[in-house]
């Protein structure tokens, strides 16, 4: 990844005030955290419902330990933002992984569906502490290299998800409670982060080229928080979603449920490690809208498909395009807000703060129409907001063009 190579670029190898390799390796680490906090249960979440079959709330139960940290995750991230402002990244960070270890391994040792929710709750907050912590870190980086450790932040996740994926199918088939030990993962990335600088360069100094502020002092244009959140439920449809769609087609083994979602982390994986040039060559708008047509196309074929196979490669095109949205947001807001950290931690926060929602919009969608159309909602809007995003920047162009 030449990392090293990167940081002796930006640092001239003198400024003690930027991550050196190993900081930087754990800053472009920051990703996993949401993945595995958020969504890397999603194959284990049938066995961990049926592991409490009695309560006739299980299901919805389940699903809500894959979705409460996502609220959690938006309501905390404001002010973890705050507090990196306050006291630096590195100590958010560091204290961030620590308790990110603690919350997500206790439910392996609990016995109740409320407890898990409640330790899931609480594993949120570390999330947004550890996530919001590194992309504070790769801001701190020049200007002509952020949008390339963005998205090299975003290919790591896909990295990780290709492994754990698979491993917490295989583990789910010998226990539900295995699962739950991926996050001492977390464990391996302090070390790394305490060689952060304590005294980080000043974001003002790190921006000072950027474009006039966006979005009447939120540092984000509204529309594209709403956009943030419609991404954040679309999101969830894979990891959450497709295990109990599955279901339906006859896939019940967690280890074949697993494999649609390694494929995805693949998609992701050539996206995001080429995310720098395809910023460089397109813009964020086009990219916007390559996201939505992309997932648009990708729902309505998963939801159509009619075996194993032929989902995977429905949900791949989904990936591709999701895998383009965040590092492409908070590279926009970067390079359009003179206040980017309250803007990406917004964006941030729209696009978990719905996802709470995600369960039962997926239930009382299947139950009145069938699984398949939840893909096939969600589908239609995501490809009708894309093709009005293509629209309205075909006109935006037309008029400049006459102009010049």
């Amino acid at each position: 990844m030449g990392t090293g190579a990167l940081e002796a670029k930006q640092t001239g190898g003198h400024d003690a005030h930027l991550p050196g390799p190993i900081g930087l390796w754990s800053l472009l680490l920051s990703s996993i955290f949401p993945m595995l906090g958020l969504f890397a249960l999603g194959p284990a979440l049938p066995r961990v419902a049926a592991a409490f079959s009695a309560d006739p709330n299980a299901e919805v139960l389940a699903q809500l330990i894959g979705g409460a940290s996502g609220i959690s995750f938006a309501l905390s991230s404001p002010i973890i933002g705050g507090m990196i402002g306050r006291w630096g990244y590195k100590p958010v960070y560091v204290v961030s992984l620590l308790a990110f270890a603690a919350f997500g391994t206790v439910p392996a040792l609990l016995h109740s569906l409320p407890l898990i929710l409640l330790t899931r709750v609480l594993l949120g907050v570390c999330v947004a502490g550890a996530f919001t912590a590194g992309l504070a870190g790769i801001g701190t980086l020049d200007a002509t290299q952020r949008p390339r450790m963005y998205g090299r932040n975003a290919m790591l996740s896909s990295v990780g998800a290709m492994a754990i994926f698979p491993a917490v199918g295989a583990l789910s088939t010998i226990g539900w409670r295995l699962p739950f030990l991926i996050h001492l993962i977390a464990l391996a990335v302090v070390p790394m982060a305490m060689t952060l600088p304590s005294k980080p360069v000043a974001t003002a100094q790190a921006h000072a080229h950027a474009h006039a502020p966006t979005g009447h002092g939120l540092g984000v244009a509204p529309v594209l928080l709403v956009l943030a959140a419609f991404m954040g439920l679309a999101m969830y449809v894979g990891p959450m979603f497709a295990p109990f769609y599955l279901k339906t087609i006859g896939v019940t083994d967690p280890r074949l449920a697993a494999l649609p979602l390694s494929g995805m982390s693949l998609a992701a994986l050539i996206v995001t490690g080429n995310f720098g040039r395809l910023y460089a060559r397109f813009g964020a708008r086009t990219l916007f809208a390559a996201t939505l047509v992309l997932t648009g196309l990708g729902l309505l074929a998963a939801g159509l498909a009619p075996s194993l196979p032929a989902f995977a490669a429905a949900m791949f095109v989904v990936s591709g395009g999701l895998a383009m949205f965040a590092p492409n947001v908070s590279a926009h807001i970067a390079a359009t807000s003179t206040n980017f950290a309250r803007g990406i931690g917004l964006a941030m926060s729209a696009m978990f703060a719905v996802q709470v929602a995600f369960p039962f919009l997926a239930r009382a969608i299947s139950q009145a129409v069938g699984p398949a159309s939840v893909f096939h909602i969600f589908g239609g809007c995501a490809l009708v907001a894309g093709i009005g995003t293509v629209a309205l920047a075909r006109r935006t162009i037309r008029p400049a063009a006459r102009t010049a």
